[in-house]
């Protein structure tokens, strides 16, 4: 006689789609108590560094994490935009000025916004795919040969899946030139968004930046666990 599951297996799917949020949040919290245990600086002190080290190199700084938070593999092992949060936030504080901080931003995306695609089009990408990126292009692909690079509008709402996207356009060899303005639009509308956001808003935000960090995580994981239900494509 087989064994009697233990769960029915729609529990166990909800069980296994909750459960990474539920491990990242106890990690989280786990952290918070070692480091306090431990007498790590407090938030407000690595808030008062970050924002010296800002004032120095803001814009430096701005623009090298702008470029790596787009690069596709690179920008999944960063907390997605934070560098550039922190940028405007500080900008406005050290009396940077915020545009240009906002056009370094965007030149920083859209260079990584053309990497992207030159990876996918040359086939450089397939460097990539046995660290872990196979099953995510797999399904941008998908998405991006269903919706054309009208997706772009949507996608480049974070670094993560803007990178996915436009590898996923080079791949399928869509138009360059249509890529380009397309991407170059998007980038600048959800970029100026973020701006304004942040820069209004952003001095309260910062001292939640870790509970933001953690909620804007497990929101790509819901978001990407709901995109990755579809059926596989073949990389070529």
């Amino acid at each position: 006689m087989l064994p009697r599951q233990l769960l029915p297996p729609e529990n166990k799917r909800i069980f296994l789609y909750l459960a990474l949020p539920l491990i990242v949040l106890a990690l989280y919290f786990g952290i918070i108590y070692l480091f306090r245990y431990l007498g790590f600086p407090s938030p407000e002190e690595i808030i008062a560094f970050t924002q010296r080290y800002y004032e120095t190199y803001g814009y430096s700084v701005v623009l090298v994490g702008a470029i790596a938070e787009g690069a596709l593999l690179i920008n999944w092992y960063l907390p997605g935009s934070i560098v550039v949060a922190l940028g405007v936030i500080f900008a406005k504080q050290a009396g940077l000025n915020v545009f240009l901080m906002l056009g370094l931003v965007i030149l920083g995306f859209f260079l990584t916004a053309l990497l992207n695609y030159a990876l996918g089009r040359f086939g450089w990408y397939h460097v990539f795919l046995k660290l872990g990126l196979q099953m995510p292009l797999e399904k941008m692909q998908s998405k991006v040969a269903d919706k054309g690079l009208k997706i772009l509008f949507t996608t480049y709402v974070h670094p993560n899946f803007g990178a996915l996207a436009a590898t996923a356009a080079g791949i399928l060899r869509l138009p360059f030139f249509k890529f380009f303005l397309y991407s170059l639009i998007s980038i600048t509308i959800w970029n100026s968004l973020w701006t304004i956001l942040f820069y209004y808003f952003g001095s309260f935000l910062v001292h939640y930046v870790n509970l933001l960090v953690i909620a804007g995580g497990i929101f790509v994981y819901f978001v990407l666990m709901k995109s990755f239900k579809e059926s596989k494509v073949n990389i070529p």
